[in-house]
């Protein structure tokens, strides 16, 4: 599977993404990872070496004595992103078989985290999710594990709610919405 440009991460993002993912590991490890190979490739071994060498700079990443790297605090919610962009990448929206049940997410984020909110729709319409009404969207599919991630993360757990439903009345316009029979 080969990426456009604008699919692809930066060294720098796909070597957070896998540390998220992974959590911590050594060199050979990050760098066999799937968002390496998807999304690197034929980089030259030494942007790798300088991408860490700078992650560590910016206090985003950490090594220890035996060069195992893992996430700083503050690389924890760099690399969340990172992680979520890499997943919302690989994605795939078709190919769903509707199982009855309907997933809504409701938020009521504050204005003095409007970027997290915002964040937050950009990636729910990314997975397809609807606007049901202000605020609550609507999806008739299982949700991706990144999705949940972003949910419960810090900064929105307490002003997100997810319910899984198998009954909404009249549900037809929501059903010609996502195409479902």
């Amino acid at each position: 599977m080969t990426f456009d440009k604008k699919n692809k991460l930066s060294v720098a993002k796909a070597i957070l993404a896998v540390l998220w993912k992974t959590g911590e590991s050594g060199k050979e490890k990050i760098f066999s990872h799937k968002y390496i190979k998807l999304f690197c490739q034929n980089r030259h071994k030494g942007t790798y070496r300088s991408c860490i060498s700078r992650l560590s700079s910016q206090n985003l990443i950490k090594k220890d004595y035996n060069d195992i790297i893992g996430l700083t605090d503050k690389g924890k919610r760099t690399a969340l992103s990172a992680f979520i962009q890499a997943e919302l990448n690989l994605h795939r929206r078709e190919g769903y078989k509707w199982d009855g049940g309907w997933r809504m997410v409701f938020f009521d984020v504050p204005e003095s985290k409007r970027a997290h909110r915002d964040y937050l729709r950009k990636v729910l319409k990314t997975v397809g999710f609807h606007e049901f009404q202000k605020s609550i969207w609507i999806y008739p599919f299982p949700v991706p594990s990144f999705l949940k991630e972003l949910i419960f993360e810090e900064n929105l757990r307490s002003h997100v709610r997810f319910i899984t439903t198998n009954l909404i009345d009249n549900d037809s316009d929501l059903k010609k919405i996502f195409n479902l029979s």
